[in-house]
């Protein structure tokens, strides 16, 4: 009887444990996923606030393109925050005045990739009715992973040689 009810006890205090660690741990994905439309906003101004963001967050910004393009960018900036990176996802206004070659609709996107305050990489994508969403959303993913993996190696060679400091012997 003893040991029945010693493993009652120790069931009920891990289930109550196990409840009040999920209810106190905020879940990964999600918690820093930050979106913004910026459109109606200056170009400049776009750019600033990612300069900014990237500091903190992955920062994907979606000039111009129609629903169908911003939306494939929106899936890898999620698929990016479901795997638990930090990301900022901002459309900001169209670039290239292509909407006004379509009758309005924005065939073309430019994304830029800020990571530490500038803009690493950059990508168009084209609605040329062709387009197989997965490979855009996998493409734009990999090209977000290529830009802040690059910043990653750069802060780590950086903070490699901080405090270094070089001896020159030179000749009197």
């Amino acid at each position: 009887m003893t040991i029945s009810k010693n493993f009652k006890n120790l069931a009920i205090g891990a289930s109550m444990t196990a409840m009040l660690a999920m209810s106190a741990t905020p879940a990964f994905a999600g918690k820093d996923f930050i979106k913004k439309d910026l459109r109606a906003e200056e170009t400049t101004v776009v750019q600033l606030v990612g300069q900014e963001l990237s500091h903190e967050h992955l920062t994907i910004v979606v000039h111009g393109g129609n629903k169908d393009l911003m939306m494939l960018a929106y899936k890898a900036a999620q698929k990016l925050d479901d795997e638990g990176y930090s990301v900022a996802f901002l459309l900001a206004p169209d670039r290239d005045g292509a909407a006004s070659l379509y009758d309005g609709d924005d065939r073309t996107a430019t994304i830029d990739f800020y990571t530490d305050g500038y803009t690493r990489y950059a990508a168009m994508m084209y609605d040329n009715d062709k387009l197989v969403s997965e490979d855009v959303i996998q493409g734009i993913y990999e090209q977000s992973l290529v830009a802040y993996n690059y910043a990653k190696e750069k802060a780590a060679k950086k903070s490699v040689t901080e405090g270094i400091t070089i001896a020159s012997t030179s000749p009197k």
